[in-house]
């Protein structure tokens, strides 16, 4: 499984211009690893924040067209590089860290602390500009779909969740559990036909939840995670269900 997960990695997309739309943070999670991400305010009082996470071997850029997307509906948007990608790349000693180098995967690896990271980049939200976590909303693609829905499930709090490409287990983050047992709100949830594993996945995820309030759509041909959004008819289904998320 976790072989058949590397096989289907894809990288980003051009990197976010430099302009004023972001500001870049730095901040360290409990176990040390410096993370790095990008970071554009709401511009109204209570609007909703999306932090929204990329897959394995990429970068937070890859939500860069997306990003400035959803940011002219009000809403602020936070994208960080996961532990061991791109700038997420040292511990606060100094030495360096990758993914490439981590070969093992499931509890007590690096993989399995992603969704502590993703409490700690909250946490920096909540502490450094008086974000309330109820107008926290978070999503992701691909590995980053599967650390955003173990985060939510332990989060009801959590007013909206994207999940593009999502797995029933990649790199260890095995979802089923947690889809099972949680009260979610508000869910988006995407994969195209012909991305087999991400798209059984998807089926799964709707058959063993016909509770929740999801939102299912297909993506085209095989597109994986934010390639999706390379359409746009795809791309507007999801700008007009954020708007739905308050």
């Amino acid at each position: 499984m976790f072989i058949a997960f590397l096989l289907a990695i894809f990288m980003a997309s051009s990197p976010a211009s430099a302009d004023t739309f972001w500001q870049k943070l730095h901040w360290t999670t409990p176990d040390g690893v410096t993370l790095v991400g990008l970071y554009h305010p709401a511009n109204r009082p209570g609007a909703t924040t999306w932090v929204l996470l990329h897959g394995l071997g990429s970068v937070k850029e890859e939500w860069d067209a997306f990003s400035r997307q959803v940011a002219k509906q009000g809403t602020g948007v936070f994208v960080y590089d996961a532990r061991g990608h791109q700038e997420s790349n040292r511990l606060a000693n100094g030495q360096t860290i990758t993914y490439q180098d981590w070969k093992t995967a499931g509890p007590g690896t690096a993989w399995a602390a992603m969704p502590g990271d993703l409490l700690s980049a909250i946490q920096l939200l909540h502490k450094q500009y008086g974000l309330s976590e109820k107008n926290i909303a978070i999503g992701g693609a691909s590995l980053g779909a599967n650390v955003a829905l173990l985060y939510a499930s332990e989060h009801p709090e959590v007013p909206g969740l994207i999940l593009l490409s999502a797995g029933v287990e990649y790199a260890g983050l095995n979802i089923e559990r947690a889809w099972h047992r949680s009260k979610f709100q508000h869910v988006f949830a995407a994969a195209s036909p012909d991305d087999h594993y991400a798209y059984t996945s998807l089926r799964f995820l709707v058959r063993e939840r016909p509770d929740l309030d999801l939102s299912v759509t297909e993506g085209p041909g095989s597109a994986h995670g934010v390639n999706m959004f390379k359409d746009p008819v795809f791309t507007k289904k999801v700008l007009a269900w954020t708007e739905q998320v308050k």
